[in-house]
């Protein structure tokens, strides 16, 4: 890992600085070493160490729901995995290896967060002010080139909202994201508060121990499906490694698997819901089903935040959530330490938790299963003019940009998985979209960092065309239809979710379309564009004047083989 000390003063060479090192910062870099050949580029990651969400996350329990043959670089399938979904160490031993395989590793510079980018448009380049998150040193670093890989699941959302959340509770507490390791939890009474994706996998590992007392406060409850797990034994894993294409057949094995999730499971249809709500009812005791199963009736998928029903809970669609990946939960809801509680959470006290109904319950240790923090931009960023991307997206009613990833007024400025716009596919890999999108940016980066440009820019009629075709596809899709944090503010306007199949996003990112950008100083790259097209074009007549020929031939072919065919019968 690089230090502090490696940043740059001279503004002369071409630069790439990349902020976060998780798994979009990791593949940004791994392509722009790789792929362009280019090693002046500084990763910032304001952590200890790389990795992102697996570095994070080491809660009991913690794995991908996605298969992660597909959760991994295309380039760098591990054929070594024994199973279909691996744990976080075996995650983090996979992208931290990556770094060092390409070396990577050498231009990281951790424990340091990038406080301010602010573009220069007389020099074409970002000015970058940076801390040492340890000693409070600030430096400056400058960049033609930023790409912001910051994550959207990175700032721990905890209950401050809560009466007495902050000072009162004199047990342990501590975020799911932030484990607490020392804490022994055997003979203690614990609380947990959520019931998402995260709780749902820790819960059943914890609540093995006979003696460990659970209680988990649920808010509302959400759809399940059932973990599909598949154990690799050794001779697939050496036909793996040794029969070309096999691990990419396995790849998109997965990869179809999702898509048939999103065309199966992401819609309001009545037998879906009930398929999946008998799935929940087979699993747990049947006091905790009027509860736990989301509750049936039309879903009318423009009313916000939900349709009530006459029982006077809320409908909630398949999908419009995240879907939880059961890896044991609903089975664990019939173990005698472990109970539901739907009452909501009021007050925490010094001792325990109170209830919206009233009830004080004595706690040992409160962990807090309760999200993240995703509406926060967390870097201060002017573009061109003085605007803030701040303000850009308080003007458009919240995160806003083109293809997720570039956003108008902020040259050279580009986003993976851009703190919350319209990237996340609900039934997808993000190191899939994440890659993807590494890829689009690498298309700008070659001619700035060749000099044929000095900056693109995105239109703001490009945005906006792009933005107003996204939300009338979300407006009628099951995600409008209740309150989730793909939401900005969860209620508002839909940021996260990129409305349809993956296979879509893989397309568009697959190729810039250049008039949406206007390019500066680029008229040495209209020229290299222009030629490029040449050549693609020629490539493409040859291949359509082989193929015409080929069916001429095939013709004169069949024709002469009639006349012979003739000939012989009329021989005999």
């Amino acid at each position: 890992m690089s230090s502090p000390t490696g940043i740059h003063a001279s503004s002369d060479a071409k630069r790439v600085v990349i902020i976060g090192g998780g798994i979009g910062g990791i593949t940004a870099g791994i392509k722009v070493k790789r792929d362009l050949g280019f090693d002046n580029f500084t990763l910032y990651e304001q952590s200890d160490g790389v990795g992102g969400t697996w570095h994070f996350n080491t809660y009991p329990g913690c794995k991908a729901d996605v298969g992660t043959h597909w959760y991994s670089l295309s380039s760098d399938v591990d054929s070594d995995w024994d199973t279909s979904h691996v744990t976080q160490p075996d995650l983090l031993k996979y992208w931290t290896g990556l770094t060092v395989k390409y070396g990577v590793d050498k231009h990281i510079v951790l424990n340091t967060s990038v406080t301010s980018v602010r573009w220069d448009e007389e020099k074409q380049i970002y000015h970058l002010q940076v801390e040492d998150v340890k000693t409070g040193e600030k430096r400056t670093d400058y960049a033609n080139a930023v790409i912001s890989a910051v994550g959207q699941l990175s700032i721990p959302h905890y209950t401050e909202e809560l009466e007495g959340s902050k000072t009162k509770f004199k047990g342990v507490r501590f975020h799911s994201s932030r484990w607490d390791h020392t804490v022994d939890l055997r003979n203690k009474r614990v609380a947990v508060i959520g019931n998402g994706c995260t709780a749902c996998q820790f819960i059943p590992v914890i609540a093995r121990e006979p003696t460990t007392q659970i209680v988990n406060f649920c808010r509302s409850p959400g759809w399940y499906l059932p973990e599909i797990r598949i154990y690799l034994p050794k001779i697939i894993r050496l036909i793996m490694t040794y029969v070309p294409f096999v691990k990419t057949i396995a790849r998109y094995a997965v990869f179809f698997q999702h898509e048939f999730y999103y065309f199966t499971f992401f819609n309001t249809s009545s037998i879906i819901r009930f398929v999946l709500s008998q799935y929940i009812k087979l699993q747990t005791p049947k006091k905790y089903h009027s509860q736990i199963v989301p509750p049936q009736g039309e879903i009318l998928c423009q009313l916000v935040p939900y349709k009530t029903i006459n029982s006077g809970r809320r409908t909630l669609a398949p999908g419009c959530k995240r879907f939880i990946v059961d890896s044991g939960y609903l089975k664990a809801l019939n173990l005698d330490n472990l109970d539901v509680n739907y009452d909501g959470v009021k007050e925490i006290t010094e001792t325990g938790i109170v209830t919206k109904k009233g009830q004080h319950m004595d706690f040992d240790v409160i962990i807090e299963a309760t999200g993240f923090i995703a509406d926060e931009y967390p870097v201060s960023v002017t573009g061109i003019g003085g605007k803030t991307i701040q303000e850009y997206y308080r003007e458009q009613g919240g995160p806003t940009a083109y293809l997720g990833t570039t956003v108008p007024g902020f040259p050279n400025f580009f986003t993976i998985l851009g703190k919350r716009p319209n990237t996340i596919t609900g039934h997808g890999s993000i190191a899939f979209t994440e890659e993807s999108q590494a890829h689009y940016i690498l298309q700008f980066l070659e001619p700035i960092i060749n000099g044929w440009a000095s900056s693109f820019n995105v239109t703001e009629k490009a945005t906006n065309a792009w933005n107003s075709q996204l939300h009338k596809r979300l407006s009628s899709s099951v995600w409008s239809s209740c309150t989730s944090w793909y939401r900005a503010g969860h209620t508002g306007k839909i940021t996260s979710v990129w409305p349809g199949f993956i296979f879509r996003q893989w397309f568009v990112y697959r190729k810039p379309v250049w008039n949406d950008y206007v390019a500066s100083n680029g008229a040495e790259w209209e020229r290299h564009r222009r030629s490029a097209h040449t050549v693609s074009l020629a490539k493409d007549l040859f291949w359509v004047g082989l193929c015409l020929a080929a069916g001429l031939n095939w013709k004169l072919l069949q024709d002469v083989s009639s006349v012979m065919l003739q000939k012989v019968r009329l021989s005999v």
